[in-house]
């Protein structure tokens, strides 16, 4: 996969790649494992009568050209995996960084470092168990809006987080290291189904705002429209007092476009060439100028992800944090919710790793009420091992299936350069569609690259020339959340023909606002289509693709718990659980459709809603 090519070492022979990969996969759940080895192994035996990795070094780069070409969805497939898992070891290593010139900084326009946060106090669990007015799982956006803001009210909180607690004192300086602690299941969780999309979500104190690029959009008034109207969410559209009062808390701050980075720059020029209405993105990192380290944790805390914002708030006003406690059950007496059940787990082990001694119970008894805020993972998760949420609970998964949109452009983009996620383009909301200039990192991004073995290490080397948007697509088509025998989780998702088409429409305007801005070639991301050259667009917009074709991401899961009515969905207007007393929700999980934009800030408003109204009917 990476030879030695002008002065990039070769993987294996010169850098350890695969020990280190080896490593993170050792955090996932047995389930994504089982599925990740049954890939290798049939990679290993697609040669058949011969083995891939017997092979001389020369057949095997003429095998993998071979599976390029290919036109079997099955050998992409396979060859996606080896590409991603070979970059993700290789890219990261740093005699590789520094061939290629990435840099990995964050920097406020003034020089400074931010003012540190407030403590999150002792998180270590205490015993066996506690008590409190109101105990909530999850430390993410949901959760900690909801911590804080019934702190504040007077009430005893415990927040319970499975992951552990770090900030820019602590955060693990090699990537792989990092992304073990900071993501659920390694980042490798993933959604099955015709295409698999991975789903990378956080689990760590501060949850997926630890780990995501900081963008703050409100909910489209649109959408909260059609929430109130067929969902009976009346308060809905009186949340911009909530919006409004996030919004300066967090310090959001719409970018300077002369200091956002080139890769945006050239969003805009390629967008107003066009006509495509757009703007500069808003972000929770107040005079932030420079920042590539985000999906590791921004190295100094400019972006306010909960850990350094709504929890020092939470713990200030008598809340405690709870870290490394695995909640496993809600305990239910005469139809009441009185808790959580579950156990510590040290940090510096696997989860997944049965019957190490760090492990014991823990429970919290919880007097007033149990929040669940775990995500649209999380949530359902924890309410289907309970038995409870109906049969609604997991389903109507949306997740803003994503697709990387690359371009090389003569000029040196180094899109590391600036802020990661900067601009965005709304032309084609009608169409279900937002566009938005992101910078993915080399070790994430570097597999959507064309070419294997040599022709990819060229592509790596030019990294820096290459400019890429990202297309949201704000989902119909549904997914749902399972257990599995073993009780682990199960992601499924399909993607339907008619989302498909809109997803490859918003490719072809991507792949037109890069061409506008200068671009020479585009990638996009579907193996059929190749290399896309201003002369190619039309014949790939004629062309139909089947939705296993698109290679997709999503980083926006909600809707598994979401307000409707009993039958058809999971909880109250209120963030109640349907049929279970002084139980709520307090994240994505509610919403009743795709919110459309990056959900953080809706999900914020959210939680202080369902929060507010607990802390008043406690009070009343």
């Amino acid at each position: 996969m990476a030879p030695e090519l002008d002065g990039l070492p070769a993987a294996e022979r010169d850098v350890d790649v695969s020990g280190p990969v080896a490593e993170l996969l050792g955090s996932v759940s047995p389930r994504i494992l089982r599925r990740i080895r049954l890939g290798l192994r049939a990679f290993e035996l697609l040669p058949f009568p011969w083995r891939f990795s017997r092979l001389r070094l020369s057949a095997r780069e003429d095998f993998l050209r071979r599976m390029e070409g290919s036109r079997l969805g099955i050998h992409h497939e396979l060859l996606l995996m080896g590409k991603v898992f070979a970059t993700l070891g290789y890219a990261v290593v740093p005699e590789v960084e520094r061939r290629i010139g990435v840099e990995v900084s964050c920097r406020l326009a003034d020089g400074s470092r931010p003012a540190p946060s407030g403590p999150l106090g002792d998180t270590e669990p205490d015993g066996e168990g506690e008590e409190c007015d109101v105990v909530i799982v999850g430390s993410g956006a949901g959760g900690a809006v909801a911590a804080a803001t019934l702190a504040e009210a007077g009430l005893d909180v415990i927040v319970l987080e499975a992951g552990q607690s770090f900030n820019r004192e602590n955060y693990p300086d090699d990537p792989l290291e990092a992304i073990t602690a900071l993501y659920r299941d390694g980042g490798l969780t993933i959604a099955e189904g015709r295409p698999q999309i991975p789903i990378p979500v956080g689990r760590t104190v501060g949850g997926t705002t630890v780990v995501n690029s900081g963008t703050c959009f409100r909910a489209p008034r649109p959408v909260l429209e059609d929430w109130r109207d067929r969902f009976g969410i009346d308060w809905a559209q009186g949340l911009d007092p909530a919006f409004a009062e996030a919004e300066e808390f967090l310090k959001v701050t719409r970018l300077d476009p002369e200091r956002m980075g080139r890769n945006g720059q050239l969003a805009i020029e390629g967008a107003a060439a066009l006509g495509a209405s757009g703007g500069p993105i808003s972000r929770n990192a107040g005079n932030c100028v420079q920042c590539s380290s985000c999906p590791l944790g921004c190295e100094i805390d400019a972006k306010r992800g909960m850990h350094v914002s709504y929890l020092p708030r939470a713990i200030a006003a008598g809340a405690r944090l709870r870290s490394g406690v695995e909640a496993r059950q809600i305990v239910i007496e005469n139809g009441h919710a009185q808790g959580v059940r579950g156990y510590t787990v040290d940090g510096t082990q696997s989860r997944h790793i049965d019957g190490f001694e760090s492990r014991r119970p823990y429970v919290v008894r919880a007097r007033v009420a149990t929040v669940v805020a775990g995500g649209a993972l999380g949530t359902p998760e924890l309410l289907l091992r309970s038995g409870l949420g109906g049969r609604q609970a997991g389903r109507n998964l949306h997740i803003h299936p994503a697709c990387w949109v690359g371009a090389r452009y003569e000029e040196e983009v180094r899109g590391w350069d600036g802020v990661m996620q900067s601009y965005y383009i709304d032309q084609w909301e009608q169409q279900r569609l937002l566009l938005e200039a992101t910078f993915t990192p080399l070790a994430f991004g570097g597999a959507w690259l064309q070419g294997t073995g040599r022709e990819h290490q060229q592509a790596m080397l030019d990294f820096g020339h290459v400019g890429s948007i990202g297309v949201h697509l704000s989902d119909e088509s549904q997914g749902r959340i399972r257990l599995t025998n073993d009780g682990s989780l199960r992601a499924s998702y399909k993607l339907t023909k008619e989302d498909a088409d809109r997803l490859t429409y918003g490719i072809a305007r991507a792949a037109e606002i890069h061409f506008a801005a200068g671009a020479t070639e585009v990638y996009p991301n579907i193996a059929r289509a190749g290399t896309l050259t201003p002369r190619k667009l039309a014949d790939f917009e004629a062309e139909s693709f089947k939705p296993s074709e698109l290679r997709l991401e999503a980083f926006h899961p909600m809707g598994t718990a979401r307000i409707a009515p009993e039958a058809e969905g999971v909880c109250a207007p209120d963030g109640s659980v349907h049929g279970t007393s002084d139980l709520y929700v307090a994240d994505a999980s509610l919403f009743p459709t795709s919110v459309g934009v990056n959900p953080m800030m809706t999900v914020i408003a959210f939680s202080q809603q369902i929060a507010g109204e607990l802390a008043q009917k406690r009070d009343g």
